[in-house]
């Protein structure tokens, strides 16, 4: 008889699989919604007859979200797509779990994911890779070892 499959593998690994996609995703709708906003600003200010100079009101974080969203797809092509969408796909578990910060037994899908979350547009690219991460550490298919 074939190893058993863990309960939550289809949805975790559906999930995990397009997590680089929805990251990417993300990140294009954040670059597109800022850059919109800081040529709207401009020409609203230019309009007024201001011209337009560095400091236009409101434009000044959304040259912010512009670099973090780029920051958001560069990670979620760069680093999301290989070390965690793919493993995520071929429901290879151990991997994820062996993919950990250094020496430690600190999971990099956490610090990912958070970081995609810090740098991704309102944050819900990376809720696509912390939730299958959680999962996947306190209800997968063996427990993890935290020390």
């Amino acid at each position: 008889m074939g190893e058993t499959e863990w309960k939550h593998a289809g949805w975790v690994s559906g999930l995990g699989k397009w997590a680089w996609i929805i990251g990417l995703v993300n990140g294009i709708i954040g670059l597109i919604s800022s850059l919109v906003t800081i040529i709207t600003y401009a020409a609203v200010w230019a309009i007024w007859g201001f011209g337009f100079t560095p400091g236009v009101p409101g434009a000044g974080i959304s040259f912010w979200n512009v670099i973090a969203s780029i920051v958001g797809i560069i990670i979620s092509v760069f680093i999301i797509r290989p070390k965690f969408s793919k493993p995520c796909g071929e429901k290879d578990w151990e991997a994820l779990y062996g993919w950990t910060l250094g020496g430690s037994k600190i999971p990099m899908m956490f610090i990912w994911g958070i970081l995609l979350s810090v740098f991704g547009w309102y944050g819900w690219g990376g809720i696509t890779v912390l939730l299958p991460a959680c999962m996947i550490l306190f209800a997968g298919p063996r427990k993890y070892e935290w020390s």
